[in-house]
């Protein structure tokens, strides 16, 4: 008996089609949907990018002056309008009443287009699109959509050079920012009460209360310094002479004697200079080799007489410290072997070791009962000077108050500082 094969129902048949034919409109219901949402997207990155440019710059202007805002809102709808929107085609639409102050970071309601300029701390820039035409979803109905972007920024210390943990002692009546101090003076870096036999010394132990003493003090000298800046308030000090960071110190001028071998180069590496700014009756030099009246101004300044490049000319050069040891701490060098940097080694090796911040500290209260701690006033940007032969012999030149624009411990510009110019940053 033969079997017939069996058919399908004639009412099955196209079932395959109608099942494809839904699926290619929910495939390009989707893909329609991403496209648009692309768009959106990139509207909304675009004018974010126009936000944040508005709001640094409008920050970058919050002085305090009495025009300050009438700056801001120059400078943010100047910065934010340089931005295009709709893939780089349409021009970002942006004026002064959109963007707002606020002596606080705050909700967006509370940011003003009338806040004191004298107070105000914190930009707003709001930026938007509404004509934004949907390719797809438009046949669905869809209207044109508004995307929106808003940004919020502040001035805050940006990072600079570390600090060397010897402190800068105030005028007795100097103030903020500059304390009294002098752009291009030379000052000792000691305080050495009791004709500097016993008593308190302004070396700077950042954290007295771990025991690193000492041992701390050395290993900052020979090191990178006090990077993360104790802010100002916190208590500082260190007692004795603490003799042992002589030879710590000479590092940064590409001297290496004691505990320190010219070997060790790379691990404690000299400044790009080594040349000494010396002049008798301050510190205990050997010889004047800077012989201006102050404000001396050895960083970029020209000697009165003689023939000693300036800090700046120097560093640019190479120049190691002078043969002729005029701040003598050349005698006695460890086993008798050549302990100076050449030119060559402080090209290769050399870093930003001279140019460095130290804590301003009030030195008169330091000369009280051992244990003695004394709270930071403030950062200085200095020089060292020469290398020295005992804590007496620390000279520094003044060079400003870190936070000015122009500041030469200004490291990158970079935000996250202490004692650094005030750069813009965002908040929100």
């Amino acid at each position: 008996m033969r079997h017939q094969p069996r058919q399908l129902p004639k009412r099955q048949h196209g079932a395959v089609a109608v099942v494809v034919g839904i699926t290619i409109i929910v495939l390009l219901g989707m893909i329609g949907l991403a496209l648009d949402m692309g768009q959106m997207f990139v509207n909304k990155t675009e004018l974010q990018n126009a936000a944040d440019a508005c709001a640094l710059a409008a920050a970058r202007e919050l002085d305090g002056n009495a025009d300050a805002l009438t700056r801001a809102d120059a400078a943010g709808v100047t910065v934010g309008t340089r931005n295009l929107v709709g893939f780089q085609r349409a021009a970002v639409t942006l004026t002064p009443d959109d963007i707002t102050y606020s002596e606080q970071l705050s909700p967006n309601s509370a940011y003003s287009n009338n806040a004191d300029p004298a107070k105000a701390k914190f930009a707003m820039c709001q930026v938007w699109r509404t004509d934004i035409a949907m390719w797809f979803m438009g046949l669905q109905g869809f209207g044109d959509q508004t995307v929106r972007a808003y940004a919020v920024a502040t001035l805050s210390p940006s990072q600079t050079t570390c600090a060397v943990p010897i402190g800068m002692c105030k005028a007795p009546a100097g103030s903020a920012p500059t304390f009294g101090l002098v752009a291009g003076q030379w000052y000792s870096g000691k305080f050495s009460p009791n004709n500097g036999g016993t008593g308190s010394y302004d070396w700077i132990d950042f954290d007295p209360g771990n025991g690193g003493g000492a041992n701390e003090i050395r290993d900052l000298l020979a090191g990178p310094g006090q990077c993360q800046l104790p802010p100002v308030g916190t208590l500082v000090g260190e007692q004795g002479q603490i003799a042992s960071t002589t030879d710590a110190w000479n590092t940064r001028f590409g001297i290496y004697k004691g505990a320190y071998k010219i070997s060790d180069i790379a691990a404690v590496p000299p400044d790009f200079t080594g040349i000494a700014y010396t002049k008798l009756g301050l510190g205990s030099a050997g010889a004047t080799t800077w012989p201006n009246a102050a404000p001396e101004n050895a960083y970029s300044g020209t000697a009165s007489s003689g023939t000693t490049a300036d800090y700046e000319a120097a560093k640019i050069a190479h120049t190691p410290y002078q043969s002729d040891d005029p701040a003598g701490v050349l005698p006695g060098l460890s086993g008798g072997g050549r302990s100076i940097a050449t030119a060559a080694e402080l090209a290769q090796y050399g870093s930003e070791r001279r140019v460095v911040l130290a804590p301003i500290v009030d030195c008169d209260k330091l000369a009280g009962t051992n244990p003695q701690t004394v709270p930071i006033q403030g950062y200085a940007c200095v020089l060292l000077l020469s290398p020295i032969n005992g804590p007496g012999d620390v000279v520094m030149e003044y060079l400003g108050n870190p936070s000015a624009a122009n500041s030469s411990c200004a490291s990158y510009g970079l935000a996250g500082g202490t004692a650094g110019p005030l750069v813009p940053v965002l908040v929100q």
